[in-house]
C-alpha cells in the first residue's frame, strides 16, 4: 500500500470510526457523507477487508476494522496536534498570495477563509481574482488556483480539498408551462439556461453521458443563471451553493433527479509543492489536507 498517498482515506476513516457516524464525520470535516463513504470504500479495497459494519441506526467497527482503527488512530491525533501547533505558531511579517477562482464556492468559502487568516495575520495580503479562465498555475502568476475538475488537474499540484454536486432544476412556472424532463435527452427540447459548458454531464452510477442543450440565455456567472431559472426563464445546471435554498423554498424544482450528476472534486492547485506559501498551506490545512 502507498502510505502516503493513502494518508487522507485513513483520516476519513478514522474520524467516522470516531463519531460512529458518517453524517456526523462529514460535518466536522466539511465534506459530503458520499465522499466519506467512497474514501473509506477505496480503503477497505486496498486492505482486502471490510473495516466498518453499516445499518441503518449505526456504524461499527468489523473486528479487522477495530484493530485498523486502535493503530492508526493514536498516529493521526498526533498529526492533528501538531498541524494545530504549527497554526498557532503561523505569524508571518509579510506574505503576500495571488488567488484564481470563480463560482459561489469561491465567495462563500475562499473568500472568506482567506479573509478570516489576513484578518488573524496582518502581514499577509490577499488578492482574489474571480474569473472563469483556467490560468496556468505554473505561469507565477498566480499563488493558488481553486477548480472544479472531475480529473486531477495535470498542471502544477492538485490537492483535492472537498467535492460540488450540481442539480438540474426549474421553477414551477416554467415546468407548468413546458412540462417535466423525465430523461437527460429531454433537455434538447428545453430552453436550457447555459453556463461555461455547453454540454451537460450526467452519471448516475450506472451511465454517463453528456448532452448538448441549448438555449436564449447564456451567461458566465451563476447568479445570472439562478436568476433566470428563479424568473421562469429555463432549466439550469447549478451546484448546490447556488439552489438548494430555493429548492427547500420551493421557488426551484430538482428535476433529473434519478440522473443525478455524481459529485466533482474540488482541487486547490499550486505550482509547486516544494515552494507552498505559508498563507495557502495554512488554508489547505483548514480542509483536513496535510501537506507532507
Amino acid at each position: 500500500m502507498e502510505t502516503v498517498k493513502d494518508l487522507g482515506h485513513i483520516y476519513c476513516f478514522v474520524k467516522v470510526g470516531q463519531f460512529r457516524s458518517y453524517s456526523q464525520a462529514a460535518t466536522a470535516l466539511g465534506v459530503s457523507r458520499s465522499f466519506l463513504s467512497k474514501s473509506v470504500k477505496e480503503l477497505e479495497d486496498k486492505l482486502g477487508a471490510a473495516l466498518l459494519k453499516r445499518n441503518t441506526r449505526a456504524v461499527d467497527f468489523t473486528e479487522f476494522g477495530k484493530h485498523y482503527y486502535q493503530s492508526c488512530v493514536g498516529h493521526l491525533d498526533e498529526i492533528e496536534r501538531i498541524s494545530k501547533h504549527s497554526k498557532e505558531q503561523f505569524k508571518p511579517t509579510k506574505d503576500k498570495v495571488r488567488v484564481s477562482l470563480a463560482g459561489a464556492y469561491g465567495e462563500d468559502v475562499i473568500a472568506p477563509m482567506l479573509a478570516s487568516i489576513a484578518t488573524k495575520n496582518p502581514g499577509v495580503e490577499v488578492d482574489l481574482v474571480f474569473s472563469t479562465e483556467l490560468v496556468d498555475i505554473r505561469s507565477g502568476e498566480y499563488d493558488l488556483a481553486i477548480r472544479v475538475s472531475l480529473s486531477q488537474p495535470k498542471k502544477g499540484h492538485a490537492f483535492q480539498i472537498s467535492e460540488r454536486r450540481e442539480f438540474v432544476c426549474a421553477s414551477p412556472n416554467y415546468l407548468s408551462r413546458y412540462g417535466t424532463p423525465k430523461t437527460p435527452k429531454d433537455l434538447v427540447h428545453h430552453n436550457c439556461l447555459v453556463g461555461s459548458q455547453s454540454g451537460w454531464y450526467f452519471d448516475n452510477g450506472k451511465k454517463r453521458q453528456t448532452v448538448k442543450v441549448s438555449g436564449n440565455f447564456r451567461s458566465t456567472n451563476g447568479r445570472a443563471l439562478l436568476n433566470a431559472a428563479l424568473a421562469g426563464s429555463g432549466l439550469c445546471k447549478l451546484p448546490g451553493e447556488y439552489v438548494l435554498e430555493p429548492i427547500r423554498n420551493k421557488d426551484l424544482v430538482w428535476v433529473l433527479s434519478d440522473d443525478s450528476v455524481q459529485p466533482i472534486p474540488i482541487w486547490a492547485v499550486v505550482p509547486s509543492k516544494k515552494k507552498l506559501s505559508p498563507t495557502v498551506k495554512l488554508l489547505i490545512q483548514e480542509f483536513g489536507v496535510y501537506v507532507l
